[in-house]
Parts: C-alpha cells; structure tokens; sequence
C-alpha cells in the first residue's frame, strides 16, 4: 500500500467526518503531514526534583473543559461539533438530561498498518445514573459511521461502569473499592541515594543514578563509577543484564536530545566496548534469559548480545510508534505491543504475536476508556495486563480463555491521582505503584489485591515507586527519591496438624 494511496484515503476520512458530524479538523494535524515522535521516558528518569516536578505535570491529561459548539483535545481544535444521534440516545439512557459538556475527542486507530482513524472516543461530563450507579463524566467510543461502539462511566476519575455496544443497561458495575489485606514480609534498605534503573542478573546487582553506575554482590559496599562514554551530568543512564550469564550487561547513555549510545561488558564492568548500531532513541530495555529487548527508534527489536538486533515488528515510524510492551515470562515468543500514531493523541491498537514477530494479530475490543496503555505486562498463561494513565491509573486484562478486556477496580484511590506503574512476577501476580508511592499486589489466583506498607524511611510523595520491578516470585525493588529497598515476602506458614 503506497504513501499516496493512505493519504487520500485519510483526507476522504476527514472529509465523510466533517459532512456526518460537521467536525472540521485542523489539516497540519493529519499523520501524512506531520510528523512528531515522542519520547517516552518517565521509566527511566532521574529522581531529581525537577524530574518529580515533571511526572507530576504530566500526570494530568490533555484535554480541557470547553464551551458547547467547540472541543479541545490537546494541539488539535474541533469546531461546530453536533452530537450524533447515537449519542445522543446513550446520554438518554444514562439519564444526562441537558446538563452535560463535551470535554474532548481523540482519534482511534484500528486498522493498523494503516494509519488512518477508524474512529474516535468522545469524553464528556455530567451526572450520569444507570442501574443503581452514578457517575460525572463519560467515555464513549465510536466508528466512522457514528456508531457507538461501548463507553465507560466514571466517578471522580474512578471507572464505575462500562457497555459494549450501543446499549449501556447490558453493561457490567466495576467496583470502585476493592478491599485489601497486608502482604506479609519487610523491607531490606540498600542504598540512600536515589537510582535511575536495577537489574538483578545471578548474585550481581547492577544500578545507575544520574551518569555513574555500580555493581553490587550481596551486602557489599556500592562503588559508584562514571559511566563509560563521554558522560555528562546532564546524561541519564540505565543498565540492563543478563540472567543466563550475570557478568555481562548492556549501559545505555541517553542525552538531553533523547538519543542514546550503548556500551557493552562481558566481566562485570572492568572494560566496556560500544555497540554497533551508534545513536538512537532507546527506551524499556528489558533482559530475560539470554536476549535483549528494547524499543528502538519506535519499534521492538531484540538481540542476544545487546550488539546487533533484530526488528520484530515491522512499523512505519514516520506513522506509529511502539509505545510499550509485554513479554510472556514462560514464551518469550509471545510478545504484546501497544501502538500509538505519532501525529496527534490518538489511540492506536494492541497488538500480539506468538511466533516471535513472525505475525501479529490484534488484540480485539479494548475498552472505551479515552486513552492508549502506557505499560503493560504479560502472564504465562498469556494474559495482558495494561495501565491506562488518566487523571487516575485504570488497570485492564486481556483474558485468553474468555477473548475479552475487563477492567480491574485498582485499590488506594485516595492517593491515586497521577501516573502509575506496574510490574509483574514470574508468575503472574501484578504489583502496582500507585502515584502517592504505595505499593499493592494482585494475587492472581485468588483475584485479591493485598497491600505493601512503604518503608518506613521515606517520605510519600506524588510519585509512584521507580524503578518498580520484581526479582523472583516473592521480592520486589521499589526506588523513591530517598533510596531503594527490596520488599521479601514472607514464606506461608504451613498448615498446621492435629494428631
């Protein structure tokens, strides 16, 4: 399919949107015209205050309270919007009466590898009531033809319920406060200085903060290194190494630009070499086994000696763009990837292979929730979980038994407001970082949440824990900006026996 041919099948999109739904899009925003990759990096930052300062700030979204007769969504403008009829039956439905707002749209992507809209979600605000549930504000998602396609009630940023289709009393009731238990186990401190990335390869423990980076075995002394290249303080360093053979690992050495250099080591840092591919954008370098993975200049490619790698997906990254993925920890050929289109906000697919990028398929149906997943982790069963950063984290799953999304109730709302994190065990059990710093855990057996009191060294903030990551089954390194920790979960106790 030519350049050309997508083209001008996208201006024939814009042109059957503004006749339908006299939406009226600004022309520079096009993805055949303009051309804007974004770095995402927020895993990887420094914790310094300005780097907390800007999770915070980005913590919010994009989209802003208008006036009717016109929608914002973040750089692009929307006049002489008209709701359509299918919407305007739903808002019946759910009981809107007149006192309802547009707060903005964002186009959706479906059809990949074309990158033309396929439709869009459409956020609005209110009072909403259906089956017993209130709610203030509304996400509904729609194809080209104006029809809806399902929606998502929440209350004060909290998903309270969702419907497929066009019928919202078929929908199904989230609940909004899952209760949890305490996790029980306690916190090791390693080091009061914050870091940037950890990687836990046999008994090495490698780390870097800022432009320095360290190797550590057991309870030693951390001696802290400037990092290989032409290292700056305005550089930001992450390591990675491998499990199949601790004593070689991979620095990455990112510049203001977004650009990286990468350095190799085979004896634990005593001497590095450069990889062969020179500069490039780099983010979520992952190691597993005896392979690399990393998402490099907007796609996913793989190595087995962090020089050389391999493409397994095949993008167009002037249109999409990777923006994270899952690694099936027991098949590490089955692989998730969300897209995102890199013009504009849009929301693009997920996307799976279980052949190792041979092909991909798309992961059907994600919920109407207005945004693209920000990180995702995969089960060995090959479950897909994803975190959906709005004003409040949402967590989905992919189930493959059932071929359906569900929205999972995320515990600590109070605190929630913010972006979050997730990470995931070997064998499934998720742990997620709330915003203020909390940590809780899904069990995935029993479908409970349990909780993790924080250290009791630090100081909460409106950061969640980063790095966040788990070593094992029953271990998990959290980051604040006063240190790391690796919470050990305690071993169950036996049942007991009556003679």
């Amino acid at each position: 399919m030519t350049e050309d041919f997508e083209s001008r099948v996208g201006a024939a999109v814009d042109r059957a949107l503004e006749h339908d739904l006299d939406l009226k899009f600004n022309l520079e925003w096009h993805p055949a015209r303009v051309v804007k990759i974004r770095q995402r990096r927020w895993r990887i930052a420094t914790w310094s205050s300005a780097a907390a300062a800007g999770l915070f700030l980005v913590a919010f979204p994009l989209l802003s309270s208008v006036h009717k007769g016109q929608v914002s969504t973040g750089n692009r403008a929307l006049a002489s919007y008209s709701i359509p009829v299918s919407v305007q039956a739903v808002l019946t439905s759910l009981n809107a009466g007149k006192n309802w707002s547009v707060g903005g749209m964002s186009p959706i992507y479906y059809t990949f590898p074309m990158a033309v809209p396929t439709g869009h979600s459409l956020s609005l605000s209110g009072h909403f009531t259906i089956n017993g549930v209130s709610a203030n504000s509304l996400a509904v998602q729609l194809d080209n033809h104006s029809h809806v396609l399902g929606g998502t009630l929440f209350d004060q940023g909290i998903p309270v319920y969702t419907f497929e289709g066009s019928t919202p009393s078929n929908g199904v009731t989230i609940a909004s406060h899952p209760t949890e238990t305490p996790v029980a186990g306690e916190w090791i401190t390693g080091t009061f200085s914050p870091i940037n990335s950890f990687a836990a390869a046999g008994s090495n423990i490698y780390m870097t903060h800022n432009n320095t980076w360290t190797v550590m075995t057991g309870q030693a002394t951390a001696y802290w290194a400037t990092a290989p290249g032409n290292s700056t303080t305005a550089q930001t360093d992450t390591i990675s190494a491998l499990p199949s053979n601790p004593n070689q690992a991979l620095l990455l050495e990112e510049n203001p630009s977004g650009q990286s250099q990468g350095y190799l080591t085979f004896n634990r840092g005593r001497h590095w070499t450069s990889w062969a591919i020179g500069s490039v954008a780099i983010s979520n370098l992952v190691a597993m086994n005896h392979q690399y993975w990393a998402i490099i200049n907007g796609t996913i490619m793989t190595s087995h000696n962090g020089n050389h790698w391999t493409p397994l997906l095949s993008v167009n990254t002037n249109r999409w763009q990777v923006e994270d993925y899952a690694i099936n920890p027991s098949h590490p050929s089955m692989i998730a990837a969300a897209l995102v289109p890199v013009s504009g906000d849009g929301i693009g697919p997920v996307l799976e292979t279980r052949n190792n990028g041979q092909n991909w398929n798309e992961v059907a149906n994600f919920p109407a929730l207005g945004a693209a997943p920000a990180s995702m982790v995969m089960s060995p069963t090959g479950a897909i979980s994803a975190l959906v950063n709005l004003t409040k984290p949402v967590l989905v799953r992919y189930s493959n038994s059932r071929q359906q999304w569900m929205i999972l109730p995320v515990p600590g709302q109070a605190n929630n407001i913010g972006i979050g994190q997730l990470a995931a065990t070997p064998s499934g059990n998720l742990i997620y970082g709330a915003p203020g710093g909390y940590l809780y855990q899904w069990q995935r057996a029993t479908g409970t949440w349990g909780f993790i009191k924080p250290p009791a060294t630090i100081s909460l903030d409106t950061a969640p824990a980063t790095p966040l990551q788990t070593i094992g089954d029953n271990q998990i390194l959290a980051g604040y900006n006063s240190g790391w920790y690796i919470y050990v979960e305690s071993a169950p106790k036996p049942a007991s026996t009556t003679k």
